[in-house]
């Protein structure tokens, strides 16, 4: 099968970007070659002839979900948003939400990342004559393997783990109000690619009076960053919007405790496991801590079990392997881009693409780039 990968990973060309190494697209890809299928991948940007692919599968709302949804080939696309904000509460602009409806509206095979996000997609946008799929992001078992080295440290400080992007979606700041709120030896480190709030939460911590207690690590690798689930005490991720974050997985792979919000499809992504807590609540946040706190050997004793359940639910293997059969079940058809042109539609976006879609971040517009908040986002 000859697929096509667009996603916000990929520079112009399709390279992949040196800012996030792993994205479910780039984990799709290696996947795809070694089942024998040929893979390129794009950017959001790069202009081509989809006619000559099977499946297009475009990542993201963003130029090349557009163009696909407006393209003229017979070629079937299907579209994963990964982005749960609507689900979640959180407003998108107006364009942005029309670009969503229209996209939604023209893919022949939609993705959804949870069972909660593919009830949400059936109840807002047209998805009738699509492929819809609830496909759980795979996460390598190899990178984040089973192994505890906390419980050695348990009279020790309790060493609180954040990983995400210090951007406002992530409510550090909530965080950071709640670790105020619990005992002097419970510690933070921060791990980050995107430091967009950085400063603002040093000045948040120090106004607090926990500057001392907080410390801002910045990027880890995925060696690195295995090594701080096997020996810190508890994950935590005040989020108030995700879809299915894989720094749970990856903590759940490796035996750690995890604090979450009740958003997206993290109530499924948990399986009974961790703490779940009302986003953006500093009291729900710092009573869900003290319960991991107050019963580590409790959390303890079920990090193997939690561990053994994640490794069952989300393997790459299972991930691939149901991409495939999606990608089968619409290959052939008619696209539903096809079916219906009102006003000429179709004609317009492509114009609009190609004027401001071409020439990378420089050309973002409503629909908007892909850009590197977003990517890292999806990532962590």
């Amino acid at each position: 099968m000859k697929i096509c990968l667009i996603g916000g990973i990929y520079a112009k060309g399709g390279t992949r970007s040196e800012y996030v190494k792993t994205t479910p697209e780039t984990t799709l890809e290696s996947g795809f070659r070694m089942a024998g299928h040929e893979v390129t991948t794009l950017s959001h940007y790069d202009v081509t002839d989809f006619g000559q692919f099977d499946i297009v599968h475009v990542h993201h709302l963003s130029y090349g979900a557009a163009r696909l949804a407006s393209d003229p080939s017979r070629t079937p696309f299907v579209f994963t948003a990964h982005d749960a904000s609507l689900m979640n509460g959180t407003a998108l602009s107006r364009p942005r939400q029309i670009a969503m409806k229209y996209v939604m509206s023209r893919a022949d095979g939609v993705v959804s990342l949870s069972e909660a996000e593919g009830r949400f997609q059936r109840g807002n946008h047209a998805l009738a004559g699509s492929v819809q799929a609830t496909i759980a992001n795979g996460v390598s078992p190899d990178l984040f393997p089973f192994t505890q080295r906390n419980v050695e440290g348990a009279s020790d400080a309790f060493r609180l783990l954040f990983v995400g992007q210090l951007i406002p979606v992530k409510r550090c700041d909530v965080l950071l109000q709640a670790l105020a709120l619990l005992p002097p030896s419970v510690e933070l480190e921060l791990v980050y690619q995107t430091a967009s709030l950085e400063r603002e939460l040093r000045a948040l911590a120090e106004s607090l009076g926990i500057d001392s207690r907080v410390k801002f690590l910045g990027k880890k690798t995925p060696t690195e960053l295995a090594s701080l689930y096997q020996t810190r005490d508890c994950l935590v991720l005040p989020s108030e919007t995700e879809a299915l974050p894989s720094v749970i997985t990856e903590a759940m792979f490796s035996g750690l405790p995890f604090v979450a919000t009740t958003i997206g499809g993290i109530p499924e992504q948990a399986g009974g496991f961790g703490v779940l807590v009302k986003p953006g609540s500093v009291e729900s946040l710092a009573a869900g801590l003290r319960e991991v706190i107050s019963n580590r050997r409790i959390f303890g004793e079920a990090s193997r079990a939690m561990s053994e359940y994640a490794r069952s639910k989300f393997s790459i293997g299972s991930m691939v392997q149901k991409h495939l059969d999606m990608y089968q079940a619409v290959a052939g058809r008619k696209p539903r881009r096809h079916s219906w042109n009102p006003l000429g539609i179709d004609r317009f976006i492509r114009i609009a693409v190609r004027m401001k879609g071409t020439g990378g971040a420089k050309g973002a517009s409503a629909v908007g780039a892909t850009n590197k908040q977003q990517i890292a986002g999806e990532r962590l």
